[in-house]
Order: structure tokens, then sequence, then C-alpha cells
């Protein structure tokens, strides 16, 4: 009998890995290698092209554009999320203010639909809604975020907002296992919480750390919901996306245009996922 089970959950576990893998081939793999067969096509001709699609890409002003916009959130982001969430996972474990935080209300925020969020941040940070109305009355200064570098203000109020709780839950869980021994021989050498976590508590936390990083770069490329529920597809010049440019593109029927620039979305993504590697090899080793 204890073989029959073992071989039923061996099937069930072969079962599962291959429904993930067929998953990943046919909807991410598939579709990716189909895109990057159209960059180097002329779809209307017929005829292969080779990198004709991407040289005029890169050099359409809008696209570089996009592209710069794309890569300034997705660094801001990245560090502000990670700080942000290492910072108050530090709180919630070494402070008494900590045991009064809900761990379970850290992750709630992905929860809400991308759609419902984007309105309360609409009413929130346009220069008619509530913050500017508080600002206002109290102060008298005319607070507009929708325009000019404020753009980018509530834009990564919102990202933190939805996403840090991620890296606070996972971070608060590595440190919780911190041998309480550890702490105590540091202790005796130096009351410094700067240095308590730069050499212990950062190189404990480096495997959470890269998978955070991993995970969150993901989490950047899907602002553009975000965007879009509010400014449709065509945001401020200071918004416009890689995916806004692929999206509107596609629209238009400009299939090879749409490709390429998601071809190059992806290695954008791949050679931020290759830096990350390669520090986590060189850090360990």
């Amino acid at each position: 009998m204890r073989f029959i089970n073992k071989y039923v959950d061996d099937i069930w576990l072969w079962l599962i890995v291959f429904i993930g893998v067929a998953g990943f081939l046919v909807f991410y793999l598939l579709p990716f290698v189909l895109g990057f067969v159209y960059s180097t096509f002329d779809l209307l001709d017929n005829r292969f092209v080779g990198l004709t699609h991407y040289r005029n890409l890169l050099s359409n002003e809008l696209f570089r554009v996009a592209l710069f916009n794309t890569a300034r959130f997705t660094l801001l982001s990245l560090g502000l999320v990670m700080t942000f969430g290492f910072g108050l996972a530090y709180v919630i474990n070494f402070s008494p203010v900590g045991r009064f935080v809900p761990r379970g209300l850290l992750l709630l925020p992905l929860a809400i639909p991308a759609v419902g969020i984007s309105f309360v941040w609409y009413w929130l940070f346009h220069f008619r809604g509530y913050l500017s109305g508080v600002v206002y009355h109290t102060l008298g200064i005319t607070l507009n975020l929708f325009s000019g570098v404020g753009l980018y203000i509530p834009l990564l109020v919102l990202f933190l907002w939805r996403y840090a709780g991620f890296s606070i839950f996972i971070y608060v869980a590595g440190m919780s296992h911190l041998q309480t021994a550890y702490i105590d021989a540091f202790k005796m050498e130096s009351k410094s919480h700067f240095q308590f976590m730069k050499y212990v508590l950062i190189p404990h936390e480096h495997p959470r750390t890269i998978y955070l990083l991993l995970l969150n770069l993901i989490f950047s490329t899907t602002i553009f919901r975000d965007i879009h529920a509010i400014w449709a597809s065509y945001p401020p010049r200071a918004l416009y996306m890689v995916q806004h440019f692929v999206h509107n593109n596609f629209l238009r029927l400009q299939y090879e245009r749409a490709a390429t620039g998601g071809v190059i979305l992806a290695g954008f993504i791949l050679a931020i996922l290759a830096g990350i590697m390669v520090y986590s090899k060189r850090y360990e080793s």
C-alpha cells in the first residue's frame, strides 16, 4: 500500500510539473519566440529584414523616451521598494512597535484590483483631489502631482504601497530566523544599529534580497496597468512606457514594431536579471 501511495504521489508531482512547464512554454516562451521572428520580418511583403526594425525603433524619438522612462522607473522603484521593505522589516523585528503590526495585512494590497487602486490614487493625488485640497487649505500652496517631475511621486507611492508589503513579509520571516547567539555576540562588540545591519543582517538576508530583486523587477513592469487605467493609451510624456508603445502599435496593427518593442523590453529585463545573478555569484564567492 505504501508503494502504491508513493507511486500515486509521484504521478501527481510529475503531472503538476508538466502542467507548469507546458503553460510556460505555450503562454510565455512560444509568444516570445514568435515575437522575435516577427521582429525580423516584413509581414506585409513576407520577407526577412534582419535587424532593420530594431535600427528604426532605436532611432525613433518616442520609443527612446519610452525606454528611458521604463528604465528610470524600474531602477527607482527597485531601489525604493528594497530599501523600504528592509527598513520596515528591521523595525518590525527589532523594535517594540513591531509587535503591534498585523503581518497578514502586509499582503492585502496585492489582492486589490489595479483599476480600483488607480481610481483611489487619482482621487488622492489629482490637482483637484483630496491631498491637493488639504495642502491648499492648510498651507495655501497649489499642489499638482499630475504634471512635470511630480508625476513620479504618486506613482512611486502607489508602487511602494502595493508591493513593499511582500518584501517586508519575506524579510520579516528571514530576520525572525536569525539566531539569538549571533545577535548577542554582536551586541558585545557594538551597539550600533547601522553596523548590525551591515555586518549581520545584510549578509544573512542576501538570498532573500536576490529573490526579492528578481520578483520586484517583474512587479515594476506591471505599473503599466495602473497608468493605463487613468490615462488610457496616451499618458503624459514622463509616464509613457515601452508597454504603451507596444500596446499602441499592436492596436494600429503594426505587429512588427510591437514585436520589436516587446523583444527590446524583454532584453532590458534580462540584462538586469543577468546583472543581479552576476552580483549574487560574486557576493557568494
